[in-house]
């Protein structure tokens, strides 16, 4: 509305000159392209006062002298950036330096404006606080879209633990009783030689119908992971061995650990995704599987000797699947890496907090796994 007041825009100026501070006001208050902001500054001269200025808030935007005999634009850019990485700061410098300007900009300074050519200065100002708005927007945006990941994947996990029970319990209760059914046939078709092969035929493939569907479950989501991350992964890794041949050795410094049900059920699927790599693109004849804990955090590294490939694929392709569970293993807080060279092997690594929020803190297997999943 026109009776509104105009913002208010809260900077703090690092300068040393009290009139090159009042001169620079005086550009950024006279200047149409801040006639609707409120001009609200305060000069500091070093580190102990910026740091002072950013914590009591609230900071738009950092302008800062380069050259000061307590301080330069550099510790300047340093500061502001530890206090919030999208807040805009310009330096202003009397120094005719094209190296010097290209090396602020280079730090991370959204502008360089000399002090001879202040008349740019609210515009600068202006276009700094645009860029930084969209800069939170963006960060904004791919934070939600690591929330409705991580969602997603809670959905997928909790569809996974019900499909698995539902396999155990009615599909396995059928398998059973057609078993025992099969076996009463062949005990009543005994001694009829034409019939026998197919009675046999019918039991083996009985027996096949039921291995395959305790794989099934157990890749939607394997029981031995109620007894912990560590057996967990022995028991994938010895699994792993027998299907394809490949030599794969697990390493552990923890019997057991405890973490959430989330963070168990992603570093689980991080190494069996690995793993299905290694065994569809590697070409690998051994595989190293090591977990680390400390009492900060716990560490997966999956190590294979096989074929390797160029990292820069994972920008442009599909990911051999692991980009959702980089992006997972950002959303319980942790991190993760691919490295890899054609040729030399690759290494993935995923890492979360050890121990979980409050609010998901319960061992893997335990009742917050239950509530999870349904």
């Amino acid at each position: 509305m026109p009776n509104d007041p105009p913002a208010a825009l809260h900077l703090v100026v690092v300068e040393d000159s009290d009139f090159d501070y009042e001169l620079a006001l005086a550009h950024l208050t006279s200047d149409s392209a801040l006639a609707s902001h409120r001009i609200v500054a305060q000069r500091v001269e070093d580190e102990p006062g910026l740091r002072a200025a950013l914590a009591a808030g609230p900071v738009d935007a950092v302008i800062t002298d380069h050259n000061m005999p307590r301080f330069d634009s550099f510790s300047a850019l340093a500061v502001a950036r530890q206090f919030d990485a999208d807040l805009p700061v310009l330096v202003l410098s009397g120094d005719l330096s094209e190296e010097l300007a290209v090396a602020a900009l280079h730090s991370g300074a959204d502008d360089f404006v000399l002090k001879s050519r202040l008349f740019r200065l609210a515009t600068a100002l202006k276009r700094a606080l645009e860029t930084a708005a969209g800069r939170r927007e963006r960060r904004a945006q791919a934070l939600r879209l690591r929330e409705l990941t991580a969602h997603l994947q809670r959905v997928r996990e909790e569809e996974r633990h019900a499909l698995a029970r539902e396999l155990h319990d009615d599909v396995g209760a059928l398998l059973t009783a057609l078993k025992f059914e099969l076996s009463h046939l062949a005990r009543e078709l005994y001694g009829r030689p034409a019939v026998a092969p197919r009675v046999r035929a019918m039991q083996e493939l009985l027996a096949q119908a039921v291995a395959a569907s305790h794989r099934i479950q157990h890749n939607l989501r394997p029981p031995v992971l109620d007894a912990g991350l560590p057996p967990a992964l022995d028991w994938l890794a010895r699994g792993f061995t027998q299907r394809t041949g490949i030599e794969v050795r697990y390493e552990s410094n923890r019997d057991t650990l405890p973490l959430a049900a989330a963070q168990a059920t992603a570093l689980y699927r991080f190494a069996q995704e690995s793993l299905n790599n290694v065994g569809r693109h590697a070409q690998a004849a051994h595989v190293t599987i090591t977990l680390f804990a400390t009492d900060g955090e716990v560490t997966l590294e999956i190590a294979d000797d096989g074929v390797g490939f160029d990292p820069r694929m994972l920008d442009t392709a599909p990911g051999f699947g692991l980009r959702g569970l980089v992006e997972r293993a950002q959303s319980l807080g942790g991190w993760a890496e691919i490295n890899s060279a054609p040729g030399r092997g690759t290494t993935v690594m995923l890492s979360v907090p050890l121990r979980a929020p409050a609010a998901a803190s319960a061992p893997a297997g335990g009742p917050a796994d239950e509530a999870e999943t349904g």
